[in-house]
């Protein structure tokens, strides 16, 4: 079996904040789960579960502060990339939910990409593959 990455959990100050964002971005996406914890090292925080059958992205209370800024030096996640089947409507739908283009992915014949920052500066980047092919897709050299 190949590894395939599953999910992804994230601390936040308000994961309603960027449940929003995500759902806004991928309609076909939803709350798969949801809880609480009553003791998270000190503190009390809500969890959820957002994605599809296959994968999703773990959101949960308990941080204290927004993310640096993808340009800077810091240690930690740059951004989490999500391919969408048509990049113009994910921009579309992302514009009338009142969010803003942070930028445009670099030129390449057989993908193209937008990123966006959420309400705790959290970036992600949509994808979408022009290409089936694998070597298309992940070529560097372009």
């Amino acid at each position: 079996m190949n590894g395939y990455i599953e999910h992804a959990n994230i601390t936040l100050v308000n994961p309603q904040k960027t449940i929003g964002f995500l759902l806004a971005a991928l309609p076909n996406w939803r709350i798969r789960g949801q809880g609480k914890m009553a003791e998270w090292f000190g503190k009390e925080v809500e969890w959820f579960h957002v994605g599809d059958d296959q994968s999703y992205i773990a959101l949960q209370s308990g941080g204290e502060s927004r993310i640096g800024d993808w340009n800077c030096h810091w240690t930690g996640v740059k951004h989490i990339g999500i391919v969408v089947d048509d990049l113009n409507n994910t921009v579309e739908r992302l514009k009338t939910a009142g969010y803003e283009l942070d930028h445009w992915g670099g030129d390449h014949p057989h993908r193209r990409s937008a990123y966006y920052m959420e309400e705790h500066n959290m970036q992600f980047e949509f994808v979408e593959y022009f290409s089936t092919h694998h070597s298309e897709r992940n070529d560097y050299s372009i």
